[in-house]
């Protein structure tokens, strides 16, 4: 009969807590998104591409505004996190996530299935990108694509 010594238990304990926290980070995460693939042809694709020149203006001048608060959620705001919830600016968009310190806007994901929105010429990413635009981006792989909106 083999003794389980005291040590051997814990990493067991720690193994089998670890198991089970993946496992339950995994089902809450798939259970508040639908996990459909982003390509070009895509219901988010068509939806960001089908926001007005008008709306998209404001929505550069929103993002760009919040992303100088300083008491931004980290992780930025959610659909689907009653403490983070999205500001009445941005209650229209049909979106998952708004991140304004990072200049973008999860119109649709989950895993590695994504479309964004993503706004150029303020905050983190000035340095990189200096010109003023959205890009929209979606896919993965072979299937991935942007243009500007």
């Amino acid at each position: 009969m083999a003794v389980i010594t005291e040590t051997r238990k814990t990493k067991i304990i720690k193994l089998k807590n670890t198991i089970l926290l993946v496992l339950v980070c995994s089902a809450y995460g798939c259970s508040n998104t639908t996990c459909t693939e982003s390509t070009e042809s895509s219901e988010a694709v068509s939806y960001a591409r089908g926001l007005s020149q008008k709306r998209l203006t404001q929505l550069y001048h929103d993002m760009e505004k919040f992303s100088n608060k300083d008491n931004l959620p980290i992780g930025g705001y959610s659909r689907h996190r009653k403490d983070r919830e999205i500001p009445e600016e941005f209650q229209d968009l049909k979106v998952v996530k708004i991140r304004p310190s990072d200049g973008n806007i999860m119109v649709e994901g989950c895993f590695d299935h994504y479309v964004y929105l993503n706004f150029y010429g303020f905050g983190k990413m000035k340095k990189r990108h200096p010109k003023k635009e959205i890009v929209l981006s979606w896919g993965e792989y072979t299937n991935a694509g942007s243009e500007v909106i």
